[in-house]
C-alpha cells in the first residue's frame, strides 16, 4: 500500500481536533439561533432574515480567522474602526450579543458614516436589485483621502455602553460622524439619518428594534424602511439685564423659551413631523409636513407640503435648541417675512455632492388668525444655496447665498421687534415703527470655515421694503426703505469635538461628544464670540444697533447643554416707548434637552 505524504504545514493533532470539535458547536449555535428566531417571530421577511444571516456569517468568519491565527495563519483580518454601537466584545459572545443590544444588523449603516453624498446611478441600481422595496442610501465613498467614518477610539478609555471606548476620537468636518443626529428642522428622510454613527443600546423586540439613544425608544423595522419616535425640546432659559438708563429695561427674568412635544416617523420613502409647543401660556403648532424623498438625475430630492421651518441663512435655518447662542444673530432675527420663522406650503431640495438647493411657497403660518378674519395670506417665495468648494481631512469652507420676495397683505402698519440683549427681555430691543407694507425683498450671503476644533461664520443681509401710496383715506409720502445687517461669530471646542456642522443642508446640529458625562467623562466645552450690526436709520420710525456676545456651552452629552452668555449692546430707536440711544448689557444662562 503507497503511503500519502504528510503536508508541509501539518499542525498538532490537538489543534486538528480542537478545529474539528469547535466546528460543530459554532454551527449549532447558528442553527440554533436561526430556529429560535424562526419559532419567535414568523412574520419576519425575507430581507430582514438574509441580513441577519449575513451578519452572522461574518461572525462565524471571524471566529475562524481568530482560530488561524492561534493555529499560526496570519491572514488578513477585516478590520473594525470605533464607531458608537459596533461592537468590541469577544468573538465567543459575538452572536449571543447581536441579538440583544448594538448588534451589528443595526449598525452596519454607522459603520459606512461618511460625508453626506448621494449614491451613483451604479449603486443605486445595484441596492434596488438587492432589495424589493426602493431605499434611499447615501454613498460611502466621498473621497478616499478623508477618513469620513467615526474615527477609531482613544487609548485608554473606558468600555461604554455597546463596547464604545471613551473618549473617541473626532471625526473629519462635514462628515456624519461630527454630529449626533440631523437638525431637528431637517426632513427624516430614510438614508439620512441612519448614515449617523449611532449612540446608545439597541434592544430587539418582536421583530422590532428600538433605539435609546436619546433617553427615549425609536421604533425601526430591522431593514431599516420604517420607524417611528417621539420628539421634543425643552429649553429654560434666565437672564439678568442692567445698565441701560430706561429702568424698565433692567430686568431679571426666567422662561421657558421652548417647551415642546411631538412625533415623526417614516414609511420608506415618506415621513413625516407633527410639534407642538406649550411655551409662553399658550398651545401653538409648530413643525406639521410630510416630506417624499426621491432621486432626480442622481441626486436626493424632497417634496414637502405643510407647516414648515424656514430655510434662510445659516443662523437662520437652525432649530432654538442647536444654535450656538442663547438667539439667533441679527441678520436672521432682523431680515425676516412678515409672516415669520415658519409657513405653510410647499417646498423643494435637492442634494448634491457638497451642496443643496431649497425653494418653498408659503403663506402665514398655521397659526395665523386669516382665516377666522377671512384675511388672504401674506405669499412669501424664498430660496436658499449652498456650496463647499473645498474640504480635506482638518478642514473645510461653506459658501451660502439666500433670498425672499413677498407680497404683505394690506394692514394698518409694519413693526418689527428685534431683540438686541435676549429672549428673557423684550424690552431692550431694535424698534422699527413704520408704515403700512406692500412687498418687500431680502437677500444674503454666508461663508463659513472649520479648521480642526474651531469655526468662522459670516452673515450679511438687506431687505428693501415698499410701503403702500395710501390705506385707507391715508396718504403716505415715503414710499421705500431699507433695513441691513450683519453678523462675525467664532468659536473653538476645547475639548477636542469637531464643530458640529450639518453639511447636508448646511446648519448647525448636536454634536457628537467624545467624552460624554455619563461614562465618567469631562463633556464638551466650547468657547464662541459674536459681533452683530443692524442698520434701519432711514426708514421712518427707523433704528440702528450693534451688540457683542461671548458665550461658553458644556454639552453633557450629545442631546443635553448648559449654556452662559454675556452681551453688551447699544441701541438707538427713532419711535417706541424708548426713544433715542442707551446701552445695556445682560447675563444669561440656559439648559436644554432635546430628544
Amino acid at each position: 500500500m503507497s503511503s500519502v505524504s504528510a503536508p508541509v504545514n501539518d499542525y498538532p493533532k490537538s489543534v486538528v481536533s480542537g478545529r474539528r470539535a469547535l466546528a460543530p458547536v459554532i454551527l449549532v449555535t447558528f442553527l440554533g439561533s436561526q430556529a429560535e428566531a424562526s419559532v419567535r417571530k414568523n412574520e419576519i421577511d425575507m430581507q430582514a432574515l438574509a441580513s441577519l444571516v449575513k451578519a452572522q456569517a461574518q461572525q462565524i468568519h471571524d471566529l475562524q480567522a481568530r482560530l488561524a491565527v492561534l493555529e499560526g495563519h496570519k491572514p488578513a483580518i477585516r478590520k473594525t474602526h470605533g464607531v458608537r454601537g459596533a461592537q468590541a466584545v469577544p468573538p465567543a459572545a459575538a452572536i449571543a450579543v447581536s441579538q440583544k443590544t448594538d448588534t451589528a444588523l443595526a449598525d452596519q449603516t454607522s459603520q459606512k458614516a461618511l460625508s453626506p453624498t448621494v449614491k451613483s446611478s451604479k449603486e443605486v441600481s445595484s441596492s434596488t436589485a438587492r432589495s424589493q422595496s426602493p431605499t434611499l442610501q447615501i454613498a460611502s465613498s466621498d473621497f478616499a483621502t478623508v477618513p469620513l467614518s467615526s474615527a477609531p477610539p482613544g487609548k485608554g478609555g473606558s468600555i461604554g455602553q455597546g463596547g464604545t471606548r471613551y473618549p473617541e476620537q473626532a471625526a473629519a468636518p462635514g462628515s456624519w460622524g461630527a454630529v449626533s443626529a440631523i437638525p431637528l428642522n431637517s426632513s427624516p428622510v430614510m438614508g439620512v439619518d441612519s448614515s449617523i454613527p449611532y449612540a446608545g443600546r439597541t434592544t430587539h423586540v418582536g421583530g422590532l428594534v428600538l433605539k435609546w439613544g436619546k433617553g427615549l425608544p425609536e421604533f425601526t423595522t430591522p431593514d431599516k424602511q420604517y420607524a417611528f419616535r417621539i420628539r421634543g425640546r425643552i429649553l429654560f432659559d434666565y437672564g439678568s439685564a442692567f445698565g441701560s438708563k430706561f429702568h424698565d429695561q433692567n430686568v431679571s427674568r426666567t422662561s421657558l423659551r421652548a417647551v415642546r412635544l411631538g412625533v415623526e416617523g417614516r414609511a420608506r420613502q415618506l415621513s413625516w413631523v407633527f410639534e407642538g409647543d406649550y411655551s409662553n401660556n399658550r398651545v401653538s403648532v409648530m413643525s406639521a409636513y410630510a416630506t417624499w424623498s426621491d432621486r432626480m438625475a442622481k441626486h436626493l430630492v424632497e417634496y414637502t407640503l405643510g407647516n414648515k421651518f424656514n430655510d434662510r441663512g445659516f443662523d437662520g435655518s437652525t432649530g432654538s435648541a442647536e444654535t450656538v447662542f442663547l438667539d439667533r444673530d441679527l441678520v436672521a432675527t432682523s431680515i425676516l417675512p412678515v409672516r415669520g420663522w415658519y409657513g405653510l406650503g410647499a417646498t423643494f431640495k435637492i442634494y448634491g455632492e457638497g451642496w443643496h438647493i431649497a425653494t418653498q411657497i408659503t403663506g402665514n403660518n398655521v397659526n395665523s388668525t386669516n382665516i377666522s378674519n377671512n384675511l388672504r395670506d401674506d405669499l412669501t417665495y424664498s430660496f436658499r444655496a449652498h456650496w463647499i468648494p473645498w474640504r480635506n481631512k482638518d478642514a473645510l469652507v461653506h459658501l451660502g447665498v439666500w433670498g425672499f420676495y413677498e407680497d404683505v397683505k394690506p394692514g394698518a402698519n409694519f413693526s418689527q421687534n428685534i431683540r438686541m440683549l435676549a429672549r428673557t427681555n423684550d424690552a431692550f430691543s431694535a424698534r422699527i415703527n413704520t408704515l403700512p407694507i406692500a412687498n418687500s425683498m431680502a437677500g444674503g450671503l454666508e461663508a463659513f470655515g472649520i479648521w480642526k476644533t474651531a469655526w468662522v461664520l459670516g452673515e450679511y443681509g438687506i431687505r428693501d421694503i415698499k410701503f403702500r401710496h395710501t390705506y385707507g383715506a391715508m396718504d403716505f409720502d415715503h414710499r421705500q426703505g431699507t433695513v441691513q445687517a450683519a453678523s462675525v461669530q467664532t468659536g473653538i471646542f476645547l475639548t477636542g469635538e469637531t464643530p458640529n456642522y450639518y453639511a447636508l443642508t448646511g446648519q448647525w446640529a448636536s454634536p457628537r461628544v467624545l467624552d460624554p458625562v455619563t461614562h465618567g467623562g469631562i463633556g464638551a466645552w466650547e468657547i464662541a464670540g459674536r459681533a452683530d450690526w443692524l442698520d434701519g436709520w432711514k426708514m421712518q420710525g427707523g433704528t440702528r444697533g450693534w451688540s457683542l456676545t461671548a458665550g461658553v456651552n458644556w454639552w453633557l452629552i450629545d442631546y443635553m447643554r448648559l449654556m452662559l452668555n454675556y452681551t453688551h449692546a447699544h441701541v438707538d430707536n427713532k419711535k417706541g416707548p424708548y426713544i433715542g440711544p442707551t446701552g445695556g448689557n445682560i447675563v444669561g444662562l440656559r439648559a436644554g434637552i432635546t430628544f
